[in-house]
């Protein structure tokens, strides 16, 4: 059968023949004769029983082995560790990763070394140059050990022959090689210690043997636990934590999980800009190639059918129950009112999947009472667990864990922090307050805070199903249908539940519109990636078919039929369309906006926002406050405010980005037109460069604060900063040759009127109006003086030239015009020097 050579993954070493049963030791040196006293027989030593799992497991006199059979030799594992506890205050948790690498044993002159993989490149076995890639790659040998001893025993072979999912076990003899681990598992290391640069974040130094232990070595048929404590000095002057600060030490507990991937691994699924999945990545190696491509896998839980009469109504188009169904359990330490939400957030992936054609596909369940007693623990790596971690920390995360051969999903462990709940009360209050009313007060009813809690499980379960954030879900929805009670109840405001589109703020109170129409849900495109993702094509020929090289053709004939279905449905619907994370300047894809024009929506946003400040009194009020709640939903109002801004800035030379095959016509990449543009210079000049003193002169800021304008001054920045950026002008020009754009000497005398409008007027300026006039020169003038393109550089000394001539010729009163003397004095050294 051919193989594939993953780069890292190299020849296996030739085995010595097998002993007679039992453990043998090596040959030593040939002793003195012994006299007739000391003749005298010796009771032999025997060893307990080794327990018997991936590693079989041997405690003797105070030390730990691990006892490898030589069908692991070559076999790549997974090694995952995890907090257990940490110092207080240090800002991790328990259950939170360490670290995860790809490991494999190799047998090397009477030692067994533990080297670690790192995939970036594979070719079949049966190729010549799978001879060069063997020749040219060596992998880190991250540990070292002596054999101990060596024998044949008769032990259960718990390998799993075709995936962790497992298979009946054989009986059949192996060679074992016994090695010591005491000092590794106890010790720091890449594998089971903290790690240098974590190490160097918590301010620790080096590990303190001799207040380390192994608490427990527990081994199963597919994985091996290992549970230790390590105590590490800290450098107290820098220590976050308070025992590293009192103590000068910090202590840490951890669980190693060994996990044994499968034999053979999963068909991949390669990725398609089109559809958001976290990706593995390698090059891919074959003699008949011209090019060297690189393969990005995506991560997804592997799926199979039971069964050749489950493979035959899939063609028939009836749903089916996978063979191994995704399962997440609950941590105990939840608290009990919450975890209802938890697992709801879960089972609600199940429409996805049914689109895929899976049914009871994924499921929620809180631990098992009994875990003890079922061998089960939270940290092992074949458990995907929600942790519930008690944190100030106002946030939750989704990770996964991946083999890198195929991108299969082994195993997750989501992060549920304890203040998470402060993060969605405050989001709920201030972009949804004034359509429920449930949300007006600083305790929510646990119905309330529990929905709010299921949105974000299963936002975050999303991410360990391998799904990417869609910051562009919610351009699908134009922004009347935000408003049409009907219509955004039945639909949802944002496409998908993986953009961070949150509540809908857009809705006015007189538009009546209820929780559907205002929470997000598990939508159009997250159906459809899943489906993307997760479907099984039963006709696409077998991997057992011709190994290796079968399940490859595989792969890429699945990944046609995907490139067609997905053309299919970008041309039903733009609520099939993935923006992206955010971050490539696409005004339609960007966090925390709402619809397809963000001026409109954020117009509306501020009116409800007007609404809710002049309220917060009323709705933070709790006997005793010391105005900490009022301070906390105040700032959270601006908080708001400064993403409307941001979102508006987000068309200020934006770019959309269209990803397209080859059988897609049109541009990818398109420049934002003028007039939206000028519509987005205009919204900010009247919301923002205009002083908003809706948001600054409530009575009430007098008990937070000795000058308003210091909560809001920041937004002004904002905007000011991406208005009078050299980056903005590059773009400006840059964009300028395409129809319909920007004209570079329009948009210099459309920011210097924006900015100096009062100059030709003689009008007094306000001491907001003044400050947002020298942020714009100071700006402009940073602009200037930095490495430019020859263009962009002209119009910058464009506008500060015209802000001179203007400034020079303008009255006003005495503050005015000592204002604008020093501003014509800045250009001018500026210019001089």
């Amino acid at each position: 059968m051919k193989k594939t050579l993953f780069v890292i993954l190299a020849a296996l070493t030739l085995l010595p023949e097998p002993a007679e049963a039992g453990l043998l030791f090596w040959k030593k040196k040939k002793q003195p004769a012994k006299t007739e006293a000391s003749a005298k027989p010796k009771k032999k030593e025997v060893r307990p029983e080794a327990k018997q799992g991936l590693f079989n497991v041997q405690f003797y006199k105070d030390e730990w082995y691990f006892q490898i059979p030589d069908s692991l030799l070559g076999r790549p594992f997974l090694s995952t560790t995890r907090f257990v506890a940490t110092p207080v205050e240090l800002g991790v948790y328990g259950g939170e990763l360490v670290n995860s690498h790809v490991l494999y044993w190799e047998l090397q002159d009477k030692k067994l070394m533990l080297r670690a993989l790192a995939y970036d490149a594979s070719a079949d076995s049966t190729s010549q140059i799978y001879r060069a890639l063997v020749a040219s790659t060596e992998t880190p040998i991250v540990a070292a050990f002596k054999l101990d001893s060596i024998g044949t025993k008769t032990v259960s072979d718990t390998i799993p022959a075709d995936s962790v999912a497992g298979t009946p076990q054989r009986i059949s003899k192996h060679t074992c090689y016994s090695i010591k681990v005491t000092d590794f598992l106890r010790g720091d290391n890449v594998v089971t210690g903290i790690g240098t640069e974590k190490l160097k974040r918590y301010a620790a130094g080096a590990i303190r043997a001799e207040q380390s232990y192994i608490k427990s070595v527990r081994t199963y048929p597919i994985n091996t636990e290992v549970q230790t404590v390590k105590t590490y000095a800290a450098n107290a002057a820098n220590q976050k934590s308070v025992a590293g600060r009192l103590t000068g030490l910090m202590t840490f507990s951890l669980n190693t999980s060994f996990v044994m991937l499968p034999k053979e691994p999963m068909r991949p699924r390669y990725s398609d800009s089109r559809v958001g999945y976290f990706l593995e990545s390698h090059r891919e190696y074959n003699d008949e190639q011209q090019m060297v491509r690189r393969r990005d896998m995506v991560a997804r839980w592997r799926l199979e059918p039971k069964c050749a009469e489950d493979v035959e109504r899939m063609r028939r188009g009836e749903l089916v129950e996978p063979k191994k169904p995704i399962v997440y359990y609950i941590d105990p330490a939840t608290p009990k009112q919450w975890r209802p939400y938890l697992i709801q957030g879960i089972n609600d992936w199940n429409a996805a999947f049914e689109q895929a054609g899976w049914k009871n596909a994924i499921r929620g369940e809180e631990w098992p009472e009994n875990a003890d007693s079922l061998g089960m623990s939270l940290e092992d790596a074949r458990y995907s667990v929600v942790r519930y971690l008690a944190s100030p920390i106002s946030n939750a995360y989704g990770p996964r864990i991946s083999d890198p051969r195929s991108g299969e999903i082994i195993e997750t462990h989501i992060g549920w922090y304890h203040n998470v709940m402060q993060l969605i009360h405050d989001w709920y209050m201030i972009q949804a307050g004034v359509n429920d009313p449930r949300a007006r007060t600083m305790r929510f009813d646990d119905e309330l805070m529990g929905e709010l809690i299921r949105f974000v499980s299963s936002h975050e379960v999303g991410h360990t199903l391998g799904l990417r954030h869609n910051m562009g879900a919610s351009s699908a929805t134009p922004v009347d249908s935000l408003r049409d009670k009907a219509w955004v109840e039945a639909n949802g405001h944002t496409a998908s539940i993986m953009d961070y589109a949150r509540f809908n703020y857009v809705a006015q109170p007189e538009d009546n519109i209820g929780p559907a129409g205002i929470f997000p849900r598990i939508n159009t495109y997250d159906k459809w990636a899943i489906e993307w993702g997760y479907r099984y094509f039963p006709d696409v020929v077998a991997d057992s078919a011709g190994g290796e090289a079968a399940r490859l053709a595989a792969a890429n004939e699945e990944r046609l039929i995907l490139n067609r279905m997905t053309i299919e449905k970008l041309a039903q619907s733009r609520r099939y369309w993935f923006g992206g994370e955010g971050h490539d300047n696409d005004p339609l894809a960007q966090t925390e906006d709402l619809g397809d024009d963000q001026m409109r929506a954020n117009e509306y946003g501020i009116r409800n926002l007007k609404r809710i400040v002049g309220q917060l009194p009323e709705w933070t009020s709790e006997e005793g406050d010391l105005n900490e709640n009022l301070e906390q939903l105040y700032t959270g109002v601006v908080g708001q405010l400064r993403r409307y801004v941001g979102h508006v800035n987000g068309n200020i030379c934006g770019l959309y980005h269209n990803y397209k095959s080859v059988e897609q016509e049109g541009a990818v990449y398109v420049p934002e037109e003028k007039a939206r543009m000028k519509r987005a210079m205009k919204w900010l000049d009247e919301q923002i460069l205009t002083e908003p003193t809706w948001i600054i002169e409530p009575d009430y800021l007098r008990r937070l604060t000795r000058d308003p304008q210091l909560y809001v001054r920041p937004l002004a920045d904002m905007a000011v900063a991406t208005l009078c950026s050299a980056t903005t002008f590059g773009r400006v020009v840059t964009f300028s040759t395409a129809d319909g754009t920007y004209q570079p000497a329009d948009y210099v005398n459309d920011i210097v009127q924006m900015f100096f409008r009062e100059a030709s007027s003689g009008q007094k300026l306000s001491r907001w109006r003044r400050h947002i006039q020298v942020q714009a020169v100071q700006r402009l003038l940073r602009s200037w003086g930095m490495t430019m393109s020859e263009d962009s550089h002209a119009y910058v000394t464009m506008a500060l030239q015209q802000i001179q001539q203007r400034v020079r010729n303008a009255g006003g009163d005495a503050a005015t015009r000592a204002h604008y003397k020093d501003i014509d004095m800045q250009i001018t050294s500026a210019f001089e020097n």
